[in-house]
């Protein structure tokens, strides 16, 4: 049987076919070192009120390493502009990852009813340095409608930090009853709601929910981190093909940056990143 693998929670793995079958994963996998991921598309064997395995991972389209899914159309980083409050170099670092998967990047600007001056200024930045952005609130169903709109006919990874607002928004985009999160006062940080990686459909749109991330590690060499930036790309190439745009003579990227035509912000995160791979690399070979 060919199903599509839309749950993954304790070892067992829900798979959709003419209904849901519970199976688990055959240990051929383990000796291959493969892992089946939601949103696989999947051979399975199944006897009459057993359980059922998989026994073969069909051609992907493409796979996240975090959050760990497969086949997707685009993801979707929501952003809340308070409680809690955002981490623009960790939303950077993730973008930039998910940059190096070549998907289109969705941002959603959440929670923009509890503070609109930030939740604007984070629009900005998002929008200017060439993504997709969205206002959001939630609460008052701002810009629900025209996210909608956007994500039909789509099969979106939702990614973000806990309490960002994530099984909230697919409850206003696709109807449904997700248990939703609060904030811990004393954290100001959200409890992790979702503990499983799961797919949800309705209105013609397909979404990952998947749990919040507190921290995440960036995988590609330092030299690398400058493609994808994308304002970078825009208003590139500089003087010097080897140029990491960090203090090398007439580099055109910090000349946009004093121009205000590239976000002052994202760049400093740049540079933070930059230099935090380079000292994993120095650590890594000394």
């Amino acid at each position: 049987m060919i199903g599509k693998i839309i749950k993954l929670t304790g070892g067992y793995y829900y798979v959709l076919s003419d209904t849901v079958y519970e199976t688990r994963a055959r240990g051929l996998f383990r000796h291959q070192d493969l892992k089946p991921l939601v949103g696989d598309n999947v051979e399975f064997e199944v006897e009459e009120n057993s359980l059922g395995y998989i026994t073969k991972i069909l051609e992907r389209k493409n796979f996240l390493k975090r959050p760990p899914v497969a086949n997707v159309d685009a993801v979707l980083i929501l952003i809340a502009a308070k409680s809690p409050s955002p981490n623009t170099l960790l939303i950077d670092k993730v973008i930039a990852e998910y940059e190096r998967e070549n998907l289109e990047i969705i941002i959603g600007i959440n929670k923009i009813d509890l503070d609109e001056e930030a939740g604007n200024k984070l629009y900005e930045t998002y929008k200017k340095s060439g993504f997709k952005t969205f206002k959001i609130s939630l609460k008052n169903s701002l810009g629900i409608e025209e996210l909608q709109e956007y994500l039909l006919n789509k099969t979106i990874a939702l990614s973000g930090v806990s309490a960002a607002g994530k099984s909230t928004l697919i409850n206003k985009l696709i109807g449904g009853e997700l248990k939703t999160g609060e904030i811990s006062k004393k954290l100001n940080r959200g409890r992790h709601t979702t503990r499983h990686t799961e797919i949800f459909s309705g209105k013609n749109i397909y979404l990952f929910d998947t749990p919040g991330f507190s921290n995440y590690e960036l995988t590609c060499p330092s030299e690398d981190l400058k493609n994808y930036f994308r304002e970078f790309i825009k208003f590139g190439p500089c003087n010097f093909n080897n140029c990491n745009h960090i203090h090398e003579p007439k580099c055109i990227i910090r000349e946009k940056v004093e121009e205000g035509k590239i976000d002052r912000q994202r760049y400093e995160n740049y540079k933070n990143l930059y230099l935090e791979l380079k000292e994993k690399e120095k650590n890594k070979y000394s």
